[in-house]
């Protein structure tokens, strides 16, 4: 078992690379596509949480995280939405949606293998997921005479998906030591295979719509790539302010947010055009998560 546990740790791209391909292979979970993957993205807040130590949020600078949340996840989103509305309107809603994601579960894993502040980043992914039920539905509540989205549905599943699991873990499970050390034993695993889970959920649902619109498809990307570039530039440029061995930490955090629940989102909430702007962000997202792994961990080894 430590062996399998290793080999998926290892190979954390090339899963979510399966999980992206086999997804064109099987049959679609028809509508219950968009619970399912709500419902994994809470599993994965969930096996997060076991990374942390209480004790850990009184070793970083709250002021600090505090200013980078604000910015990166409340009014930086406001600026791309309109930047994106003036040269790509058709994806300013979708490029809005990811841009107000938090740090994805994913952030914890790109750290430790990298050799950055892990603490950092667990409490960029918390304090960000935390505040996310505060945050969207409050930018969209804003727009809303240019957005059209259902703002109480939308909190209401944002609690169930970050709030639930956080209060659950902590109630039940974070003062029993043995089940707790089984949890953080195999969470970076799961969490991987749980992450290609999602990614073929995702393919499967969407594959029609994707053959069906490669100009869309060619042109979303390039928008895409570009957008995820300015996600880890904001991370590049904020991380000059702050000491050096904290630097990756903010980047990998304001890169690699949570894609899985804009992916639940846009299925629940949002149209066809929209949700499949957001599935082919996993595609980006994936390609720029391997980068980024391959950069940081080649840069700690030297």
């Amino acid at each position: 078992m430590k062996k399998v546990r290793q080999v998926i740790e290892g190979n954390f791209s090339l899963l979510l690379v399966i999980g992206l391909v086999t997804g064109f292979f099987v049959p679609s979970f028809g509508e219950f596509s968009d619970e399912i993957v709500i419902f994994l993205t809470a599993v994965l807040i969930f096996l997060s949480c076991a990374d942390i130590e209480i004790r850990d949020f009184f070793k970083v600078d709250i002021f600090q995280i505090g200013l980078f949340t604000l910015i990166r996840f409340a009014v930086f989103p406001l600026a791309l939405f309109y930047l994106a509305q003036a040269w790509f309107p058709e994806f300013a809603i979708g490029v809005l949606l990811l841009a107000l994601m938090p740090a994805g579960v994913a952030v914890a894993s790109l750290c430790s293998m990298s050799k950055a502040n892990v603490g950092l980043g667990l409490s960029l992914t918390i304090i960000s997921s935390l505040l996310a039920p505060a945050f969207i539905p409050s930018v969209f509540s804003f727009l809303g005479q240019v957005v059209t989205v259902d703002v109480w549905g939308l909190f209401i599943t944002l609690v169930l998906v970050v709030f639930v699991p956080i209060i659950l873990y902590f109630s039940l499970f974070y003062k029993r030591t043995q089940i707790k050390n089984s949890i953080k034993k195999y969470n970076k695993a799961s969490s991987v295979v749980i992450l290609s889970v999602i990614l073929l959920i995702v393919m499967a649902a969407q594959k029609h719509e994707l053959l069906a619109n490669i100009d869309t498809i060619i042109t979303a990307t390039f928008v895409m790539t570009g957008l995820f570039a300015l996600f880890y530039l904001f991370g590049f440029l904020f991380s000059l302010g702050v000491d050096k061995e904290n630097r990756v930490s903010f980047i990998l955090s304001s890169g690699a947010m949570n894609n899985s629940l804009a992916v639940g989102l846009a299925f629940a909430y949002f149209d066809a055009k929209i949700t499949l702007f957001i599935v082919l962000s996993e595609v980006v997202w994936s390609v720029y998560v391997a980068a980024a792994q391959w950069w940081f961990s080649r840069r700690a080894t030297v």
